[in-house]
This record gives C-alpha cells, structure tokens and sequence, in this order.
C-alpha cells in the first residue's frame, strides 16, 4: 500500500525552526550515508510554462501563467543517491549498480508511490519534514529567475548543454554521480538532466480543465536517456503513480526541520521527541465552540514555566514489544502492525511501560500532564482543530484517522499531517493516556497544572479512530477508571533527559 503524504504549504522560512536569517544551505544527516543537502529557494514570482514560439516545446506547456511564491523553501541541493535511498529503506532499487561510485548515483527504478514511502519513513527518523517539490516549486528552482528555454541560456546551437546535465547523447546509457555537471544560478545540481524527478502533483492540463486521471503523476527534468528538449525548464511528463523507470528518480523538500532527539531501544527500534517550548495557551473552550462539552469550561490561562521534550508519534506495537517483551494490542495481525499505535492499554499498564523504560538509562520518562498535551496540540492555534476552524471532511482527513475513515482500525502513526509542531496524530489514531487524575477546571489562571490530587478516572485526549470529529478538538477531554482497556486507548511519552 502506498501513502500520499499531504502538501503542506511554508508560510515562513521560521516553520524551519531557524532562527533569522536562515542559512542559504542545510544538512540534514542520515544513518550510515551522506547528508541530504537542501538550498533555500527565494520566495518570488516566475512565468511557468513556454511560450508557443519556443524550440522544442510540447503543447502541454501552455498557456503560460504567472505563479507567485510568498515564501522561501528549501529544495534538495541534489538528486536523492542511492546510498541515501539504502540507508532509509534498507535496500537499493537502482538498474546502475554496476560502478565503483554507483552509491553516489541517483537512485532510480522508483515509482511515485515507492517516493511516498521513502519519504514517509525517512520521516519516521525524526529528522524533518518532507515532500516532494511541486511542478510549480519544480520549474521555479529550475529556472532560478531565468526566463530562458535552458536555465544555461537559449542554447541555439546546443553545445552548452552538456557542460549542465546529462543526456542521450553523452551519458554512455547510464546515470552518473550527482554534482559534476555544473549547477543552475541557485546552486541545484543536476535539474536537467541525469535521471526524471517525480513531482507531487496529479497531472493536469495548465488550462485549468481537471485531470483526467488521478493515477498519472508529474515528472520533471530530462534524463539520461533523453536528448536535448526534455533539458528545457518547461518540459513536463507523467506516468501512472506505480510505474518504474531506470530514468526516473526524486529530488525532496524540507518543509521543517525539527528539534528532535531520537533514542535507542532493543533490536532496531528507536523512539523520537520533538523539543517543545515553554509558554503559555488559552486551555478549554466556551460555549463558542460548536462541539463545546461542559467539563471544558472555564477556558483558563496556563503557563508552561518549563520546555519538555514530546514524542513525536504514538508509541508502537513495535516498541512496546522491544521495551516489554510482548505485545497486547488487537490489531497486531494487521499488515505492518509494528509501525500501528499500541493499543489495549490501561493507564495502570503505561505506567508499568514506563517503569520498565525508565531502567534503560536512556533518562526518564512519563506521561504528559493534561496541560503539556493541550498546549503540544494547539501548537500555538486557539482554533477548533490544531489545523483550523474548517470543518470540512478535506482538512479533517488530511490530518487525522476517525471513524468514518479509519476502516473501524488504527493505522501506521506518521501517516497523516503533523501539526504545526511537528508532532503526529494528536488527533485520531488512539485515545493517549495523561497523567491527570480528571477534575473541573479553575477559572483563574494556572501555571504548571498537575491536575486534582485523587480522584477515580485518569484523563485521556486526542480522540480515536473510532471516533467522530468533536473528540479531535484540543480542547475535548474524557476519562476511564485507571485499569479500563480499550481497543483505541494508548500513549504518547514526555521525555526528561
């Protein structure tokens, strides 16, 4: 099964976690393999497509129009290798292994629907998050503020072009090491030439009628094996999402880098954190709020004096099998069911999980307070859902499982949009355990909130895959007697280092 991972679109070169002014590069390491290397893109506006007068061109190409990018981003420097695509996948897909050097190669023979699972588990590493680049992000960075058929020039005669990009008539048949060629104006290496790389989007006609097949995706920059028209920053493709090519590869955007640290457990498993900051939120809701429930009321001021580390996802079946030694969730006959949410848990049970984790030496380790699980979700909003007021099933899906469209099942965590914060299925997936006993809330203000000192339910949040869109909210809040099971209850850790 392939993931299409959701576009998320930068407002701001800050949504990297950088401070001003952001670097013109970045290095984002990888286990056992050369750094993925990003360059920053200026925002701007460019003229996408070719004129009808331009040598070369494919009808496609038309009509031109004017696209505006209010924000920076940051685009792949170069072609994803195939050492790089070895170390997140665990095995190389490329027909050009047959060179010393083949590992500083473009990776190739990858299909669209093979790019969305590299990058949904590169993602799983904790190191940022990424996509692959827009047609319209493609041919921006392609033409680095060149208007030109080539980003080289015109090129009448067509002997410059090989001084840029591999082609047909130069390449002896085969993918070279990325970076030789010279760059375009911006720095991007290989933008024509070497191996086609996949876009995000469906393919369409620019003249604004639909696509006519959703399976059909963009791909962009010519190849080895092409000859010299398919170098022009204008010329696009398609092929249907599963399709491969000894021609066709991927270049990635980094839309955030995160301050995360990822920890060791038993075999290979790791668990990732994601570094929030100290601050202060509005927590609860009013009768304002279409869904509001009386146990949100009052909306109080809380302040967070401490920053604390978060897990970036849900703990898995997986590594509460590394940690315990078993694994007591329903849904572990399910296809990748180590990578789904642990569930059947009872809060009783996290903490024995805990307890047993806190043995590791890896530091300590417990449940977030009601308080840090509220804030961590907002992620800075006061809106209905962390992602907006939009109750509109588009947005809804692009960030959460529930219970109209989870199949009446978890599913793997990671596989929906983050929120601003970077942080997974706060929403949906499995109800998390907190460490608050529940209680009513205070109108005046709190800081550090620990919640009531006795009670007899612990509060959990989030919502679930089996629930409707009001248990999504922030701000919605339930609990269970601290030894109650379920099926769509499990936890999310805060780490102390």
């Amino acid at each position: 099964m392939f993931r299409i991972l959701p576009i998320l679109l930068l407002t701001g070169v800050c949504s990297l976690g950088l401070a001003q002014p952001a670097p013109d590069t970045l290095q984002i390491p990888l286990p056992g393999a050369p750094p993925l290397s990003f360059t920053r893109i200026p925002a701007g506006s460019f003229l996408m497509g070719s004129p009808e007068d331009e040598a070369g061109r494919d009808g496609d190409e038309s009509p031109q129009r004017e696209v505006t990018f209010s924000a920076a981003f940051y685009l792949g420097t170069f072609e994803v290798t195939q050492a790089q695509w070895l170390a997140v996948m665990g095995e190389n897909p490329a027909q050009f292994q047959h060179t010393p050097q083949h590992l500083q190669h473009p990776v190739e023979t990858v299909s669209w629907a093979d790019c969305q699972e590299f990058i949904y588990r590169l993602q799983r590493l904790g190191l940022g998050l990424f996509r692959l680049p827009t047609e319209a992000e493609w041919e921006y960075a392609c033409r680095a503020s060149t208007t030109t058929r080539f980003y080289w020039g015109d090129d009448p005669e067509e002997w410059q072009s090989h001084q840029y990009g591999w082609i047909n008539s130069r390449s002896h048949a085969a993918t070279h090491v990325v970076g030789i060629k010279q760059p375009n104006p911006w720095g991007l290496y290989d933008m024509a030439g070497n191996v086609w790389e996949w876009c995000q989007d469906t393919y369409a006609p620019y003249d604004g009628s639909p696509a006519r097949r959703d399976t059909l995706k963009v791909f962009r920059g010519g190849s080895w094996y092409d000859f010299i028209q398919s170098q022009r920053s204008a010329n696009r493709h398609k092929h249907g999402l599963h399709e491969r090519f000894p021609a066709i590869g991927l270049r990635l955007v980094l839309e955030q880098r995160l301050p995360t640290r990822r920890l060791p457990l038993a075999g290979d498993q790791t668990i990732s954190f994601v570094h929030i900051p100290a601050g202060k939120f509005v927590m609860g809701s009013d009768s304002s709020d279409v869904f509001y429930q009386g146990d949100e009321f009052p909306a109080h001021e809380v302040v967070l004096t401490r920053d604390f580390w978060l897990g970036q996802f849900e703990v898995t079946q997986a590594q509460y099998e590394a940690v315990m030694g078993y694994n007591p969730a329903v849904f572990q006959r399910l296809p990748q069911a180590g990578d789904r949410p642990v569930d059947m848990l009872s809060w009783d049970d996290c903490q024995t999980f805990i307890a047993q984790l806190n043995t590791l030496g890896l530091g300590n380790f417990r449940l977030p307070t009601e308080a840090e699980w509220e804030y961590a979700c907002r992620a800075g909003t006061n809106t209905l859902f962390s992602w907006g007021d939009d109750l509109a099933e588009g947005p809804m899906l692009a960030h959460a499982w529930y219970n109209s469209r989870a199949e009446g099942r978890s599913h793997p965590v990671g596989f929906k949009k983050p929120n601003s914060w970077g942080l997974f299925d706060m929403c949906g997936g499995v109800w998390e355990w907190c460490q608050d006993w529940l209680g009513p809330y205070q109108a005046e203000a709190q800081t550090d909130p620990q919640g009531p000192e006795e009670g007899t339910r612990r509060v959990y949040r989030g919502g679930s895959w089996f629930n409707e869109p009001e248990a999504l909210r922030p701000a919605n809040r339930h609990g269970h007697p601290p030894d109650t099971r379920g099926t769509n209850s499990g936890l999310r850790l805060v780490w102390e280092p």
